[in-house]
């Protein structure tokens, strides 16, 4: 069934839309939010999360790209849930990728809205700016929460020298980041 068919269910409020919604993308946001929580069944209980803010969202939401806008929600459900859960330390999990860019990114987050917005346009014309192997690896990273070595396998290259590359994004951004006038 097409995004478009999917949406048309949503739009009439047909509960088909959601069958037809975890038929083709359970796994894939299971998997995104696998790979923050390091959890399979805490990643189940997020899809259970998407499936009903996509049923409470749609028709509003109109999304343009289902796949992406479900990904966002189960990435962001992830995250929540990681929040939630701040006091037990997961192994590795999205905590470690934080880290790494806590020395790039301000902490703790703006408190006004028009500083995350300023933040947000930043970090996207940012990672659009980057040569296409580094935006794969810096996303990989930073968005889908993968591992150095998973990311050198899928790209056939070394831990090292992956390790290496977002090294150098970091510093980059950092330095850019400051140029900007956003305070570190």
């Amino acid at each position: 069934m097409s995004d478009k068919e999917i949406l048309e269910l949503f739009f009439q409020k047909d509960e088909n839309a959601l069958a037809a919604l975890e038929e083709q993308y359970k796994n894939y946001c299971t998997a995104i939010a696998e790979k923050i929580l390091g959890d399979r069944e805490d990643a189940e209980e997020c899809w259970n999360d998407v499936l009903q803010k996509a049923w409470n969202a749609i028709p509003t939401a109109k999304p343009e790209n289902l796949r992406l806008w479900l990904g966002k929600i189960a990435r962001n459900s992830a995250l929540t849930m990681l929040e939630a859960e701040k006091a037990k330390k997961r192994d590795g999990g999205i905590k470690l990728q934080l880290d790494e860019l806590s020395e790039c990114i301000p902490a703790p987050l703006f408190e006004y809205e028009a500083d995350k917005i300023a933040l947000r346009d930043f970090m996207n014309g940012f990672v659009k700016k980057l040569p296409d192997e580094q935006r794969r690896i810096f996303v990989r990273r930073y968005w889908f929460c993968e591992g150095v070595a998973e990311i050198a396998k899928s790209i056939g290259s070394t831990e090292n020298r992956v390790s290496l590359i977002l090294f150098r994004i970091r510093k980059r951004l950092k330095k850019e980041l400051l140029k900007e006038g956003f305070d570190l």
